[in-house]
């Protein structure tokens, strides 16, 4: 009697697991983000995935998190807008300077020597990390997404003091301080953040996922 209860049981839950992936095909939403936090979070997501499907559901819920927390970090003077139009999107302005930088791979390394997500040079780093006193133990640090992120963005906030305007700052960022004002910079690589930014702007949360990722989020909790 109990085998049969047991069999029984078992078949329900099954039929409940067809059930749910049934009604939920190209409708789950795995997010798991607040509410007041979810679009944004939810693109930020949908971009990772496409740049580094390799990642676990894990590694990339984690890896946008640390990205939108470094967001918050960012201060644009009150005399900088883009494109006239006022306040600045903190993460999408973000976001397009990392997929610029590195297209979200966190190892990403240049023949220069500029490493990780905002491809941050050791020695910029080296300095940042000492005058606000953030541990740095050596550049294998600037791997460590939290790490990296924040010293790029102090530099960032250290650069956006010191130019006119954001394309100046991200001239800058590029070529180094120095570089810019030396050389003027290179004007494609401020054009590549702007797209990019643009393209933040204007794209809309994705609503659909796929079962197989569904799936792998049910197993993976």
């Amino acid at each position: 009697m109990r085998k049969k209860g047991s069999f029984i049981q078992k078949l329900a839950h099954l039929g409940l697991v067809f059930v749910f992936l049934f009604e939920s095909y190209g409708k789950i939403n795995p997010s798991g983000y607040k509410a007041n936090q979810e679009t944004p979070l939810v693109k930020l997501e949908f971009l990772v995935a496409k740049q580094r499907p390799s990642l676990s559901i894990k590694e990339r819920k984690n890896l946008v998190l640390v990205i939108e927390r470094a967001s918050y970090h960012l201060q644009f003077p009150k005399r900088m807008s883009y494109g006239g139009s006022g306040a600045i999107d903190k993460l999408g302005f973000l976001v397009g300077v990392i997929q610029t930088e590195s297209q979200f791979h966190t190892h990403a390394k240049s023949n220069k020597g500029a490493l990780g997500l905002l491809q941050v040079m050791p020695e910029t780093a080296k300095w940042l990390a000492k005058k606000e006193g953030i541990p740095f133990r050596s550049e294998k640090d600037l791997y460590e997404p939290e790490t990296n992120l924040i010293l790029g963005v102090l530099y960032l906030n250290y650069l956006l003091e010191r130019t006119e305007s954001l394309e100046a700052t991200l001239l800058a960022y590029n070529a180094g301080l120095a570089g810019y004002k030396r050389f003027g910079g290179v004007p494609s690589y401020s054009r590549t953040v702007y797209k990019y930014y643009e393209e933040w702007k204007q794209m809309v949360a994705p609503s659909e996922i796929p079962v197989s990722e569904s799936l792998a989020s049910l197993f993976s909790i």
